[in-house]
């Protein structure tokens, strides 16, 4: 089956795609990635077919995690990151859904759904963090991770009422043009497309956070999908190799494709902190990178692989985006989050709530004293360890990505029956960890 995969985002939004897409073509579908052009040789090397998405992914990111990038903030940053793009943008991810037979999408609104209500073809909506209402926590980039359950409860109502409006700026034109309804003002997501009830996939683990039992049967948690293939070929330079063997175990820090605020500020925070706690660290560049001394104990790192490094440290510190919050536990280690926005405090809350590392701290509280305090924390504190090897040691008990793809084959075949089409062939649908 032809399938087109529409990934808006940065490093994390789209390479659980490609572990998805790679499975996808394992079974013998013929797979396109619609994303920023910064992932085509990313896509391409796995065989799979790649669409370039008008805009700039460092610009992007830049923007919807720039300072206080929560609420309604957010969305208003959203919505400026779309202002310049939104035409080409929308004619591009047209044109990347032109020969697809289904449609699976990261969450953005009603902009995917829209595209596949217009071509009647099936469609199945994809989510990295909690965006189905729940009392565990609150809808991603809404402020108080903390308050309670009710607080929890009512800021998805309030979140997809803004999104609703939002999307009147940006979608109505074109629906209209297509000679479709415009949408209403809704304050829950809307899973009716054309007679069918679209189908939710969760690459998160009921390890992490347990599946609400609310939650409608067309919603799945599969775990997460990660990428257990990119450490095969992977050979590190022999200067950190050496740096490894010099010494204890280093702690990782690094803040994958975070671009806002003065990030060169950032780490030089990070790098007196470490001289303060005295631990050895890899720091990665990452896309904010800039250039700074050498450092005593520090070994400044370009891109080595999650899997392949996590399990040669200590402790990880990170942004807390959901692919290296797993990576880290999946590794049994200790974690860290300095969250800069959207669902990053989610995952904080997250490592802090199952005991696997301390308190988050966000970025824009981020001192010298703070995280020297909990670097201290993190490499001193024995339960942590504890508590993140066995919940390692859980989670390598799960195949996310191959669960999902039960579940997209399953799903696709019962969308296609129900119009009296042909279903594709497909293998029994196996039972899903949120059973």
């Amino acid at each position: 089956m032809r399938i087109t995969m529409i990934a808006i985002g940065s490093t994390g939004d789209v390479r659980p795609y490609i572990v998805l897409g790679r499975e996808l073509k394992r079974r013998g579908h013929d797979v396109k990635i619609a994303a920023f052009d910064t992932f085509e040789q990313a896509v391409r090397k796995e065989g799979l077919r790649f669409h370039p998405i008008s805009g700039d992914v460092r610009d992007f990111m830049a923007t919807v995690m720039s300072k206080g990038a929560n609420g309604v903030a957010f969305l208003k940053q959203l919505r400026n990151s779309l202002v310049d793009i939104i035409d080409p943008f929308l004619e591009d991810i047209e044109t990347a859904c032109d020969d697809a037979e289904a449609l699976i999408g990261t969450f953005f609104g009603q902009i995917f759904q829209s595209l596949a209500e217009v071509r009647h073809i099936p469609y199945i909506q994809t989510h990295y963090y909690p965006m189905d209402r729940n009392k565990t926590a609150p809808i991603a980039a809404a402020p108080g991770q903390r308050v309670g359950k009710a607080w929890n409860n009512m800021t998805y109502p309030v979140g997809y009422l803004l999104i609703s409006m939002m999307e009147k700026y940006y979608l109505s034109d074109w629906r209209k043009a297509k000679g479709m309804a415009p949408r209403k003002l809704k304050a829950k997501p809307d899973y009716e497309l054309n007679g069918h009830t679209v189908p939710v996939l969760y690459a998160m683990s009921p390890l992490l956070m347990p599946r609400p039992v609310d939650w409608g049967a067309n919603i799945h948690m599969t775990g997460f999908w990660l990428d257990d293939r990119s450490a095969q070929d992977y050979e590190p330079e022999p200067e950190l190799q050496a740096f490894l063997d010099a010494g204890e175990p280093p702690v990782y820090i690094g803040f994958g494709s975070m671009v806002s605020g003065d990030m060169g500020e950032t780490q030089r925070i990070v790098l007196e902190a470490v001289r303060r706690s005295g631990v050895r660290a890899i720091m990665a560049k990452g896309w904010g990178g800039t250039d700074l001394p050498e450092t005593p104990n520090v070994y400044m790192a370009d891109f080595v692989p999650h899997d392949w490094l996590f399990s040669k440290v200590k402790a990880v510190v990170h942004h807390g985006g959901a692919g290296t919050t797993a990576a880290g536990i999946l590794a049994g280690k200790p974690t860290l989050v300095i969250p800069f926005g959207g669902d990053q405090p989610f995952w904080g809350n997250r490592v802090r709530q199952l005991g696997v590392g301390p308190k988050p701290i966000h970025r824009e509280r981020l001192t010298v004293r703070r995280l020297t305090n909990a670097l201290n924390l993190l490499v001193g504190t024995k339960s942590y360890q504890v508590a993140a090897e066995e919940l390692g040691s859980r989670l390598k008990n799960e195949d996310g990505d191959v669960l999902a793809v039960d579940v997209i084959e399953h799903e696709l075949r019962k969308w296609l029956r129900q119009e009296g089409r042909q279903p594709i062939l497909v293998e029994p649908v196996q039972q899903s960890v949120d059973a």
